[in-house]
């Protein structure tokens, strides 16, 4: 019996040493050391999220807000989701009139857009699945997002506007938004099907930039697209500011996902730019409570951060947000973008 106590003991704590030093490697690897140069800000591509629901919850018009963005702002690199819930508000019903606007304004400016599409796209609830599709099965509802997905590639793949697919929001960031659990092999068959229906073009899969390795969306894509955020508002926790993720911890992920995927171009699909509210729309919040989660002194910050990751291409979150300021009288932030945009190649 004392034989079998000796060896329980020495095996148990041989393995705490091993777990020990395993996490002593990786959390050095990812957050001990320098980043890589940084990027200069004139050197870096930058591009704005769109979002014409977001418009339109703010009380803008939204065709104003978004020429502004483009030929004001000087806006040349966007992302636009494509929602499912009202591109087909009744079955076989398809009407792209807003997206179909937006396309030739881009069109008209040489401009380049990645387009999302997916049950699962930017702002909340995360999820848009099409009203007319409650209770029914779940061979129902892929059938009928395979067709969505069909028909947006099949209207849109001829504009030289679109740059990439971008196939469903951060899939497998759960759980976040009113949406069902991950499903891999669903995704799979989403991005199989895109490939299928324009070969020519990447497809963009994204995640999470805090609570991902990215590996499992980096596999299924040609880009990768990462979030960065700074400082969010959970009701349940309060406010929580990333000061433990550094550039050198985003950065290092990078490294340890072209381990994998050498190949794989990275870039950050969302940078926040716009506060983290626990009401919504924006405009229900006073300026004061906004400028807890973006001042325009968190903005220079969370600008100055992406850059000192060493990524070169960042998709700001919260465009709509800034000409929303701007008609109000507060153009700070407006203004800062601007120049950001101006003084890029």
């Amino acid at each position: 019996m004392k034989k079998f106590f000796y060896y329980f003991f020495k095996i148990f704590f041989g393995l705490l040493l091993v777990l020990y030093f395993l996490f002593v490697t990786i959390y050095g690897f990812l957050f001990i050391g320098p980043a890589p140069q940084a990027t200069k800000t004139e050197d870096a591509k930058w591009g704005v999220n769109f979002s014409h629901r977001q418009a339109e919850a703010l009380g803008l018009d939204w065709q104003e807000t978004f020429l502004a963005l483009a030929d004001d702002l000087g806006a040349e690199y966007w992302r636009i989701p494509v929602y499912w819930d009202e591109l087909e508000q009744a079955k076989d019903e398809y009407d792209f009139t807003p997206w179909d606007w937006q396309i030739e304004q881009l069109e008209a400016r040489n401009a380049k857009v990645i387009l999302a599409l997916g049950f699962k796209l930017p702002r909340w609830p995360e999820c848009h699945f099409p009203k007319w599709l409650e209770g029914e099965s779940q061979t129902t509802r892929e059938r009928e997002l395979f067709q969505y997905i069909r028909e947006v590639v099949a209207h849109y793949r001829n504009s030289d506007a679109i740059i990439l697919w971008q196939v469903e929001n951060e899939p497998f960031l759960w759980p976040f938004g009113e949406c069902p659990r991950p499903d891999s092999n669903l995704l799979n068959s989403e991005v199989e099907l895109v490939r299928a229906l324009d070969p020519s073009r990447q497809i963009m899969i994204t995640d999470s930039g805090e609570w991902s390795l990215w590996v499992f969306a980096g596999k299924r894509a040609d880009v990768f697209g990462s979030t960065l955020y700074r400082i969010i508002h959970d009701p349940r926790i309060g406010f929580l500011e990333y000061t433990f993720f550094t550039p050198t911890f985003h950065a290092r992920k990078e490294v340890f996902l072209r381990w994998f995927y050498p190949d794989l171009e990275v870039q950050v699909i969302e940078l926040q730019a716009e506060p983290w509210v626990t009401s919504l729309p924006l405009s229900l919040e006073n300026l004061q409570e906004q400028n807890k989660t973006l001042s325009p002194e968190q903005f220079d910050k969370n600008i100055q951060f992406a850059l000192d990751t060493g990524w070169d291409t960042f998709y700001l979150w919260g465009a709509e947000w800034w000409y929303w300021l701007k008609v109000n009288e507060y153009d700070e932030i407006w203004n800062k973008a601007k120049n950001l945009f101006n003084n890029s190649n």
